[in-house]
């Protein structure tokens, strides 16, 4: 069996000192297919969950969020056993409610917006009856800007889509989808989703199966 320590205390890992970071988590799959008799094995990939503060300040305004969700187009290259991410366009994204905090600092904004409103409901008496419940306009858009922490970025730069989070290992993380929410008498938290390709020394080579 192998040597894997299995007691790890979460204070103690290692962000790399990148502030505001409340999680983090990885999931990662080999793809492959059975053609006839043989395993064709195709690349692997993975996505990373990142949830942090958004602000250092709790939020005391009406409720509000925003979001992206970026289109990544992949091309796998077998003979090198790369996985290219083609960036395809900003992704739909909306804005819903109060984005700018009690010092004026906005959050978010859409870089285009579609001219098309409705009415947004999120409610739960989970809590007890007298819970908040949030209540407001979304709008719908192409793209967004973001200004917060721990990651700022605007989708209508693709470079600006990808980071190196400087800590877990991973290779170059594209940005694939993203939300903040401002909740009053809470600080405001932000969550990103990257894909990542893993590179697995493939020979893509078809492979014998009985």
């Amino acid at each position: 069996m192998a040597d894997i320590q299995c007691c790890h205390i979460a204070a103690a890992f290692d962000t790399n000192d990148v502030d505001a970071i409340i999680s983090v988590s990885s999931r990662s799959s080999t793809e492959a297919t059975k053609a006839g008799n043989n395993i064709l094995k195709g690349p692997t990939t993975g996505t990373v969950s990142v949830t942090g503060y958004a602000a250092d300040e709790v939020y005391a305004g009406c409720g509000g969020r925003a979001g992206v969700s970026i289109p990544w187009i992949r091309k796998y290259d077998c003979e090198s056993d790369t996985v290219h991410f083609i960036f395809s366009g900003e992704g739909k994204s909306y804005v819903a409610g109060d984005l700018d905090m009690p010092n004026g600092f906005l959050m978010a904004e859409l870089s285009n917006s579609l001219d098309v409103s409705y009415p947004l409901i999120e409610a739960s008496a989970a809590s007890g009856p007298y819970g908040v419940y949030f209540r407001n306009n979304q709008t719908d858009g192409y793209g967004l800007k973001y200004y917060g922490a721990p990651f700022d970025f605007d989708t209508s730069l693709e470079d600006n889509t990808t980071v190196d989070l400087g800590f877990g290992g991973w290779s170059l993380l594209y940005l694939q989808s993203f939300s903040i929410q401002l909740v009053p008498g809470q600080v405001p938290t932000a969550s990103y989703e990257f894909v990542f390709t893993i590179d697995n020394a493939g020979d893509c080579s078809p492979k014998a199966h009985a």
